[in-house]
């Protein structure tokens, strides 16, 4: 199974009644053409692109991932992550929890960020995965965030990401993980 709100963060550039400026914090404007969104890390630019600046919190991420700028010819920038909060008991995840941020479109549209996981259980064990990453496409968005408050873990860390997007012409920005032990 899996719980996935990729893309259903913030709208990206020329998407939705936008703009060419990707929203970010608030309905704000925030990324400008040319640029990805930024929430925990920083969204890649190229050429006269301006990523919003990072925010929110490490340790109780609640926000909505930043759209990405829009690019040339009207191509839309991608939608920022979602956000997911977990209470459980025990969680053994098999599947995937998704908070990514949408791809943009070619010619330098600005990929959407990551967007927010926080999840507090006692026994969190299982082979799934975890990502808060950005968007990648030519122009990657910011990593999101992402904390998990825990008893005992046993899910390898190395399943739980909050990357910055790969893009094809520029890299977005990671951003760290937060874990604690309770």
């Amino acid at each position: 199974g899996s719980i996935d709100v990729t893309g259903r963060g913030y709208l990206g550039g020329s998407r939705g009644g936008n703009d060419t400026i990707g929203q970010t914090l608030d309905n704000q404007q925030g990324s400008t053409s040319f640029s990805g969104g930024s929430y925990g890390g920083l969204g890649g630019f190229t050429g006269s692109g301006v990523p919003n600046l990072v925010y929110g919190s490490q340790e109780n991420p609640v926000d909505l991932g930043s759209g990405g700028g829009a690019g040339s010819y009207g191509r839309t920038g991608g939608d920022g992550g979602g956000r997911i909060r977990i209470l459980a008991e025990n969680i053994d995840l098999a599947g995937v929890i998704g908070a990514n941020g949408g791809n943009g479109q070619d010619y330098s549209a600005g990929s959407g960020s990551g967007g927010s996981i926080l999840i507090y259980t006692s026994l969190f064990s299982g082979t799934g995965s975890i990502s808060a990453n950005g968007g990648a496409s030519q122009v990657g968005g910011g990593g999101g965030r992402v904390a998990v408050y825990y008893n005992a873990l046993t899910l390898p860390q190395a399943n739980i990401t909050s990357s910055g997007g790969a893009g094809t012409s520029v890299s977005g920005s990671d951003c760290p993980i937060y874990l604690e032990e309770q």
